[in-house]
């Protein structure tokens, strides 16, 4: 049986190496399964000059058997650029001096695969079957939260996609995507749900709360980054509440995650309350070798986002063992089910209660981990590749 000659776009895995995200991780768990399928033959593709050496990169994950297959098309990224006048002009001028060449390359593969970087027009205009992921529509369903240029620069590659087929991680996704490209509504649009990594599991660790100065027994966790969207503002008030509710010397609440942009105005706000200031911890960046233990030992997962392409940090929660609350919004239902217990976004009161229900009823705590080990098996890497590929 002939191969399927795929090219895998790794830009997102070599600009990001060492501080990888949702989506790297992604990338880098399908492009390992699918490499290893008889059906398939991988070429990873390098779209720009940029991030870390391919060949290193590949050899350090356990990929190294894909170095031959390299394929180099350094400027085919910057052919995608068409967010402003300059870009523009520049995109034109790189179209037309690398189009023969690129097609030609082109002509030897019979599929590509993005997972999160736009096609660039070359590959559309190729005869190669193309698919994309599509993770949210956070730059143009919530603007507020990221910056201008980068909701522009979005808005242009939504414009731009012309894939065969689109993938997007939840139906919530999908609706989305649907509402700014509503030509794709009877396209081949389908939806593939992701995974959380093997490592996330039940771990216990002694050496955790003090290597991230956590001085009580118990803590509810929180984790990412400090973008509005994570609401963590809404999570201080919250455990304030549940603190000035219920007499809890035991338990703090942890922020685990790196100090982004908005870290300041946390900071500000738990100023507010001195009198807790103590049992309020960021960590700062986290190891992801931490993260496993991290989640094993919070009382609760705390994560009332407003909007998500698909929660991945509720799967890793559950996968560890550890109850969750969330929000009944985008896709978190799709994700947590009926295992999740959902409050509203912005009532403080009502997620201070729940807080307290859990942190009061450790029979429940223990039946919600339980059932979230359970569902967490239901997604898989496997099952994820399948699903892309449309593989038996």
């Amino acid at each position: 049986m002939k191969k399927i000659k795929l090219l895998y776009d790794i830009e997102q895995l070599l600009m990001s190496a060492g501080r990888e995200t949702g989506i790297c991780r992604v990338s880098l768990e399908v492009l390992k399964r699918i490499s290893k399928q008889k059906e398939y033959e991988v070429y990873p593709i390098v779209t720009t000059k940029k991030g870390v050496d391919p060949v290193k990169y590949l050899e350090d994950k356990g990929l190294g058997y894909l170095v031959p297959n390299i394929v180099r098309m350094p400027y085919l990224k910057k052919t995608t650029q068409k967010y402003n006048l300059y870009k523009k002009a520049y995109c034109y001028f790189l179209t037309q001096k690398y189009f023969h060449e690129y097609m030609k390359q082109l002509r030897q593969y019979d599929e590509y695969l993005s997972l999160f970087s736009p096609i660039s027009p070359i590959i559309y205009k190729s005869q190669i079957k193309t698919r994309m992921f599509i993770h949210d529509l956070i730059p143009l369903i919530m603007p507020e939260t990221c910056s201008p240029g980068f909701v522009k620069k979005y808005r242009s590659w939504i414009k731009q996609v012309k894939a065969d087929e689109v993938i997007c991680v939840s139906d919530a996704t999908k609706i989305d995507f649907f509402k700014f490209r509503p030509d794709y509504i009877n396209k081949n649009t389908k939806v593939v749900y992701l995974a959380a990594d093997s490592k996330f599991k039940p771990s216990k660790s002694n050496a955790i709360k003090e290597k991230y100065h956590i001085p009580t027994q118990k803590y509810f966790l929180a984790v990412s980054d400090h973008n509005p969207r994570k609401n963590f503002i809404h999570i201080l008030n919250s455990f304030v509440k549940f603190l000035n509710q219920i007499e809890a010397k035991d338990i703090s609440l942890v922020f685990a995650g790196p100090k982004g942009r908005h870290y300041e105005k946390l900071q500000e706000k738990i100023q507010n309350y001195p009198e807790y200031a103590n049992k309020i911890i960021c960590t700062g960046f986290v190891a992801d070798s931490d993260m496993p233990a991290l989640y094993s030992e919070a009382t609760a997962f705390l994560y009332p986002s407003l909007y998500e392409g698909f929660g991945l940090p509720v799967l890793e929660a559950m996968q560890c063992g550890t109850p969750v609350i969330t929000c009944h919004n985008s896709s978190l239902p799709e994700v947590g089910g009926d295992v999740a217990l959902y409050v509203p976004e912005t009532d403080a009161k009502k997620m201070a209660h729940v807080m307290g229900d859990l942190y009061s009823n450790p029979s429940k705590r223990q039946e919600l981990s339980l059932k979230g080990l359970q569902r967490a098996q239901q997604f898989t890497w496997d099952k994820t590749t399948q699903q892309i590929f449309d593989l038996k």
